[in-house]
């Protein structure tokens, strides 16, 4: 598996509420329903990721960088039960450290679960596209249960790639990961921006929501200290925050499993 390398050797040793501002709908109008709508906590069990399947998580920042912290969660909870995770990185971003932060606090074997985490990077929109057409083959062999595919629209939108290029590979890239999700039983996670910044990310954006069977979408309101952000799951129009204080991964992981330990918050944003 040429494609992908072993991050734990990157490592080195030793690594191991205020007030809230009124909620604004849409409208200007606060009302507690709209507030309890938007502040009660997601069911993880809902919209976690489940086998044969393609979801696009759809964040702010550049290429959806918020929704990185969600998709990390869901990574670690994967190696957490011992098995891998394919992480195809599209700009050239994971810092697998933002991994390590999503085991249980004092997961003594925090560093040992990263031999699982296959990470493939294209620096261009051929390398990409070679990375997910070998993703099949690699899948086949470590039976990862988890592929994660961060920013493939950026390489799409480079300049120097045609629009009407830019959509064939998309196609094909897409057409790859559904093969992937179905005949190796694998959830697929696609990371993509929430809005586009123009007509060609515009049709890439709508050939990712075609083709998802899944959405988790963030969503944004107000400026500074009055800034609200929830998420929304389609289809089954869940809305709420990402549980903070439960421990998510061990809901996701082992239901029935007691004397959980705490894991780590998604409260950081950074890049």
């Amino acid at each position: 598996m040429t494609s992908s390398i072993r991050l734990h050797s990157l490592f080195p040793q030793g690594w191991g509420e205020g007030k809230r501002a009124p909620f604004t709908t849409f409208r200007g109008m606060a009302t507690n329903a709209s507030i309890q709508q938007f502040e009660r906590p997601l069911d993880v069990s809902v919209i976690a990721p489940k086998r044969g399947h393609i979801y696009q998580l759809r964040g702010h920042g550049y290429a959806g960088r918020t929704m990185r912290k969600y998709a990390e969660t869901w990574a670690a909870s994967t190696l957490l039960r011992g098995e891998c995770v394919h992480w195809i990185d599209g700009a050239s971003r994971m810092n697998p450290t933002r991994i390590l932060r999503r085991f249980p606090r004092g997961e003594a074997a925090a560093r040992d679960h990263l031999h699982r985490l296959y990470v493939g990077r294209g620096f261009t929109v051929h390398q990409l596209a070679t990375l997910v057409e070998r993703l099949e083959r690699e899948v086949s062999i470590t039976a990862a249960p988890l592929v994660i595919v961060d920013a493939p629209l950026a390489m799409h939108l480079d300049r120097q790639v045609g629009d009407h290029e830019a959509r064939c590979l998309m196609r094909q890239l897409i057409q790859h990961l559904q093969s992937v999700a179905v005949l190796n039983n694998v959830a697929v996670l696609i990371i993509t921006e929430h809005m586009p910044t123009s007509k060609r990310h515009q049709h890439l954006l709508t050939m990712v929501e075609r083709n998802s069977s899944h959405q988790l979408i963030e969503h944004v309101r107000g400026r500074g200290r009055n800034t609200r952000r929830w998420l929304s799951h389609e289809p089954s129009g869940s809305t709420g925050q990402w549980p903070q204080n439960q421990n998510v991964l061990r809901r996701y992981i082992e239901p029935n499993q007691q004397n959980e330990p705490q894991f780590a918050g998604l409260n950081d944003d950074s890049s």
